[in-house]
């Protein structure tokens, strides 16, 4: 009876030996604790000034005849586009930012031409005896419209840009110039001499419902659309010198927001709508320079400054 007390407590104590020999053999090693690795965002690319690509494209006089340049926003960095005997000018950004049409007297009179925006693959687009200029883009990018003298007078044409066809949509025996397209695409605003001095109209882009917005003794001229299409940017002698208004796309509520004893005209939109650009000769007589402003006339600061004139700028979408 004792040998059998033995004997089970013997095979007891050797069963729970093999019972912890198993657990310390077959126990998973602990895993290490996994350290989190942190994750660094990756930095935020600022909006350029003005938005869109932040660069304006303009003309200049600088290298003794007047040139195509392009420049940041904040007037860093201009680089000439153009090089050759005659004036280019008037630039216009294709809506992509990847052309600028404008306008040069190279092959013998003022005609359209286009190139990419790096000034490469200059090319003619008009190809008549008469005066062609100041082109503004279609919304989709395939027409621009101008004004020429072909038919004997100033009227607002249309070009196809990929076949070339040109399409007359004004007829009066006054000049009609300036037009620009509304970002919409709807409607194409110009200015007419028609009542007898020059002032600013909107037309639907077959020619018809033309509708005058401006109405008094002084001249209008170079009408520039909002981005959103709301409203439109000029300039006016309406009080006694050259000045930047803007007013509703309808015509009402002109308010003016230059006011210095130069001439300031060629207003231009920013892409983000917060600002215009616009050409001065308040620093020195018939010496233009490229100033921007905030839309409400604030901030008026000078982007270039030198001794021969910079005009007609136009910023990248």
């Amino acid at each position: 009876m004792n040998f059998h007390k033995w004997a089970v407590c013997t095979i007891t104590l050797i069963v729970i030996a093999l019972s912890i020999l198993a657990c310390s053999i077959f126990t998973p090693p602990t895993s290490p604790p996994v350290t989190a690795t942190p994750v660094t965002a990756a930095p935020a690319t600022a909006t350029p000034f003005g938005g869109g690509s932040g660069r304006i494209v303009f003309a200049s006089e600088r290298d003794g005849n007047r040139e195509l340049y392009v420049m940041n926003a904040d007037g860093s960095q201009p680089t000439r586009l153009t090089d050759n005997p005659a004036s280019d000018y008037g630039p216009a950004w294709s809506p992509d930012g990847n052309k600028i049409a404008f306008v040069s007297d190279r092959d013998g009179n003022l005609e359209i031409y286009v190139m990419n925006a790096d000034g490469s693959e200059q090319t003619r687009l008009t190809n008549h005896p008469a005066v062609d200029q100041a082109p503004t883009w279609s919304p989709d990018g395939s027409k621009i419209a101008f004004h020429s003298d072909r038919d004997g007078n100033l009227e607002i044409y249309v070009l196809d840009v990929f076949t070339t066809s040109v399409t007359r949509l004004t007829e009066s025996l006054a000049g009609d110039i300036f037009p620009a397209w509304s970002p919409d695409g709807s409607k194409i605003a110009f200015v007419s001499e028609r009542n007898g001095n020059r002032e600013i109209y909107i037309m639907n882009t077959d020619g018809s419902g033309q509708v005058r917005l401006t109405s008094g003794s002084a001249d209008n001229v170079a009408p520039a659309w909002s981005p959103d299409g709301n409203k439109i940017a000029f300039y006016s002698a309406r009080d006694g010198n050259l000045e930047i208004y803007v007013m509703n796309a309808d015509g009402s509520e002109q308010t003016r927001l230059t006011d210095s004893p130069g001439h300031d005209m060629g207003p231009a939109w920013s892409p983000d709508g917060k600002h215009i650009a616009f050409h001065s000769d308040r620093g020195a007589m018939f010496v233009y320079d490229i100033y921007v402003m905030d839309i409400n006339g604030e901030n008026q600061t000078n982007l270039t400054n030198n001794n021969a004139s910079d005009w007609y700028s136009a910023w990248q979408p």
